[in-house]
């Protein structure tokens, strides 16, 4: 086994020429895609980080919006319940009045119906008088000494009442 230098020079021009043509066939064409590759996967990673932030935004407007909301909300209920209020204290009020008003009615009427049952009794006094002091006196006596007694009589009475 001799070694010469024009096979040592062959070989490494035969090397040089694999190795020049693989890296013009092979590896620039590999690199290319993996450059191509990895810029895909960058825009990926850009639009997923685009797509994080646009739901952080709208997971706070969602926020923004149900807090707006959950005010609104309590405001109406505010506003509802102090029209319920009102309106719970006006009819009170009308309640109240037409109970008044009842109740005055009842007072006239128990009034009226308290005189009549005065007249009523004042005329049966008067002739409960009459005759008993017919009876008594044995004669009828005029009109001024029958007003009299029966005035007194009912003013007895009516003290009792």
């Amino acid at each position: 086994m001799n070694i010469e230098p024009s096979h040592i020079i062959f070989q490494i021009l035969n090397f040089g020429v694999v190795l020049g043509a693989l890296t013009y066939l092979l590896y620039k064409p590999i690199l290319k895609m993996f450059a191509e590759r990895a810029k895909r996967i960058e825009e990926g990673q850009k639009a997923a980080q685009k797509a994080i932030e646009q739901q952080s935004k709208i997971e706070e407007i969602k926020q923004k919006t149900e807090a707006e909301a959950k005010k609104k909300a309590a405001g109406v209920l505010k506003e509802a319940t102090q029209e319920a209020e009102n309106k719970k204290a006006e009819l009170l009020e009308e309640a109240r009045a037409a109970a008044a008003a009842e109740v005055e009615k009842m007072k006239q009427a128990w009034k009226s119906e308290k005189e009549q049952l005065i007249a009523n009794i004042r005329a049966e006094v008067v002739e409960t008088v009459m005759t008993a002091s017919e009876k008594v006196l044995g004669k009828s006596l005029d009109a001024k000494a029958h007003s009299k007694l029966i005035d007194e009589e009912l003013a007895n009475v009516l003290k009792t009442l």
